[in-house]
C-alpha cells in the first residue's frame, strides 16, 4: 500500500495540520518556504498574490513582511515571524493572532517530512476568540483544502 501524498494530523478543533514526505534537500526546502517572495508559489488557496516588502531575503524570528492578498477583495497584510530555526521550522502570525507554520524533519536519507499548520487558538478580536467566526465562515474547511494543495505544490516544485 502506498503512503498518501498528504496525511492530516489535526490535534485540536482550532488547528489544521497536515504533512507529506518529499525526496528533497532540507536546506533547499527551508530556503523556499522561508522566502516570502515565494509564498505566492507555495499558497494552495491562491490568496497570496505577491510580496510587497520584507526585511531580509530569508525570514528569521522577529522579521516582518507585507504581502498583497486577495480573498473576495484585495488587501494587504503585514505578518510577523514568531519562530524560526534554519532548516527546521518557521511560523508567522497574522494581525488577528492566528499562525501559519512549517516544520521540516530531515530523515538524513534524502527525504524530508514537511508539516504545515494553521493554528487559530490565539486568534482574537479584542478579548473575543475568533474561533467560532472562523468556523462559521468555513475557514477551517477551506484551509484544510488549501494546506493539501500547498503540500502538493511542494511535491511538484521539488520533484
Amino acid at each position: 500500500m502506498t503512503q498518501p501524498l498528504v496525511q492530516f494530523v489535526d490535534t485540536n478543533a482550532a488547528i489544521i495540520c497536515a504533512e507529506t514526505t518529499l525526496n528533497a534537500n532540507v536546506q533547499e526546502l527551508y530556503t523556499f518556504i522561508a522566502n516570502p517572495a515565494k509564498h505566492c508559489e507555495l499558497d494552495g488557496g491562491g490568496s497570496v498574490q505577491k510580496l510587497l516588502s520584507q526585511q531580509t531575503p530569508e525570514l528569521t524570528t522577529g522579521d516582518r513582511f507585507t504581502e498583497k492578498m486577495f480573498l473576495l477583495l484585495p488587501y494587504q497584510m503585514t505578518l510577523t515571524v514568531t519562530r524560526a530555526q534554519k532548516n527546521q521550522f518557521i511560523t508567522w502570525r497574522h494581525p488577528a493572532g492566528h499562525e501559519w507554520g512549517w516544520e521540516l524533519i530531515d530523515h538524513h536519507d534524502g527525504s524530508v517530512t514537511v508539516r504545515e499548520t494553521f493554528d487559530a487558538r490565539e486568534a482574537r478580536w479584542g478579548r473575543y476568540s475568533l474561533h467560532p467566526i472562523y468556523k462559521a465562515l468555513g475557514m477551517y474547511r477551506r484551509n484544510r483544502k488549501n494546506i493539501a494543495l500547498s503540500l502538493a505544490k511542494l511535491h511538484r516544485t521539488f520533484k
